[in-house]
């Protein structure tokens, strides 16, 4: 969602646009009048967030006399405050990203990414909600701990909020467990097996 530096030198961080950029592109940006903004540019611009201004980079969506109507590519709503001709920067051309430049989708072409990405987010969304009880039922069954039996390491750490083990499977984090007071953060679907395995508990 926001950018790190000041321009020229614009790298993406964050997750709103999630799908069209990765944390580290490096953005290119075109100034130019607000009046040849259109629907499905990426724009940058200033947003107040927490007492705090920063950059945004996010997509139009509808243009109003009271100004631009903006949502992330990974967002399921639109933002809530307009941008108006104060408020932005530029335009996103393109970005860089591992020493190649790509061109950004603006435009009608933009339009049509973004309604892409919008409806995989959604039935991603809606996956979520009908898969919930099996999900949890599959889980509370045992029956993938006794089928899939991944290579999994832990790692003890003492920190300032007590000891804390990692569990690695292929270099990658797949679980937090706090032992006091027993609290778990895991991956799906490494959860599926977690907590099954006594091995795993700490």
């Amino acid at each position: 969602m926001t950018i790190q530096n000041e321009p020229p030198n614009l790298f993406y961080r964050g997750s709103s646009m999630k799908g069209t950029f990765k944390p580290g592109d490096r953005l290119s940006i075109e100034k130019i009048p607000f009046s040849q903004i259109r629907k499905g540019d990426l724009i940058i611009f200033r947003k107040t967030i927490d007492e705090k201004s920063e950059f945004v980079v996010h997509r139009v969506r509808h243009i109003t006399p009271n100004g631009l109507v903006t949502r992330g590519d990974n967002c399921h709503f639109n933002d809530r405050t307009k941008v108006t001709d104060q408020d932005i920067f530029g335009k996103v051309t393109g970005y860089d990203r591992n020493a190649k430049k790509f061109s950004a989708g603006n435009g009608f072409r933009g339009q049509l990414r973004a309604i892409r990405l919008h409806l995989q987010l959604s039935l991603r969304r809606l996956a979520r909600l009908f898969l919930r009880k099996p999900y949890r039922a599959l889980k509370r069954s045992g029956i993938v701990s006794r089928i899939w039996k991944p290579d999994i390491s832990g790692i003890f750490f003492q920190t300032p909020k007590g000891p804390l083990i990692k569990y690695i499977h292929r270099n990658r984090v797949i679980a937090n467990h706090w032992i006091e007071p027993n609290t778990w953060q895991c991956r799906r679907p490494y959860d599926l097996i977690v907590f099954k395995d006594s091995s795993l508990s700490g």
